[in-house]
C-alpha cells in the first residue's frame, strides 16, 4: 500500500540538507527584504496606485515632506505609530498587510483577490490571537461581508414584517 509509509513521523521529520545543490538552482537565491522594508514598499505602492504623491501624504499627516520621503524611500526606520497612521490614511487593511508581509513575504500579494479572500476568512482568528497575546479579552470580530449580510437580512425582515402587517389590515377591513 503506497500510503502506509505516510505517518506523522515521516511527514513532519525535517529532511536532511543535501551536500550538493539542486539541478534546478540557478544562481544565488534573491535576498529577502525585511518586514520593515516590505511595509515601506507596500505603502509606497499603495500611494502610487491611488495616485497620491508622498508630499501630499506628508501634508495630510502634518509632517515634513523630507522626513516622510526618507522613511519610505530611504533608510530611516518606519515606526509602528507612523505605519499605523499611513495605513489609516491610505486605507490599508492591517490584517491583510500583515499576512502579505509577515507570512507570505511578498508585499505585492496585498492586492491579490486570493489573499483578500483568505484574509477575510482568517481575520477574526488573527484578531483573536493578537488580542490574546496582549492579554485582552475581546468580542469575536466578524468580517465586513458578514456585517453587510446581517444588515441586509435585518432590513429584509423588517420590510417583510411591515408588508405582513399591511396585508393583515387589508384582510381584516
Amino acid at each position: 500500500m503506497p500510503h502506509s509509509t505516510v505517518t506523522p513521523d515521516t511527514v513532519f521529520r525535517p529532511s536532511p540538507a543535501s551536500g550538493q545543490e539542486s539541478a534546478f538552482s540557478f544562481g544565488e537565491p534573491p535576498q529577502r527584504l525585511s518586514e520593515q522594508q516590505q511595509y515601506k514598499r507596500l505603502i509606497d505602492a499603495e500611494a502610487a496606485r491611488q495616485g497620491i504623491p508622498l508630499a501630499h501624504l506628508a501634508d495630510r499627516l502634518h509632517m515634513h515632506r523630507t522626513r516622510l520621503h526618507k522613511v519610505i524611500r530611504q533608510t530611516r526606520a518606519l515606526k509602528d505609530e507612523l505605519r499605523d497612521r499611513l495605513f489609516a490614511e491610505l486605507g490599508i487593511d492591517h490584517v491583510r498587510a500583515k499576512f502579505s508581509v509577515a507570512l507570505l513575504h511578498d508585499y505585492t500579494a496585498y492586492g491579490e483577490q486570493a489573499v483578500f479572500l483568505a484574509c477575510e476568512g482568517l481575520k477574526s482568528f488573527y484578531c483573536e490571537v493578537a488580542t490574546c497575546r496582549r492579554g485582552e479579552i475581546q468580542v469575536d470580530l466578524r468580517p465586513a461581508i458578514i456585517h453587510e449580510a446581517l444588515r441586509k437580512a435585518y432590513e429584509m425582515l423588517l420590510s417583510h414584517q411591515a408588508r405582513v402587517l399591511e396585508h393583515n389590515r387589508t384582510l381584516q377591513a
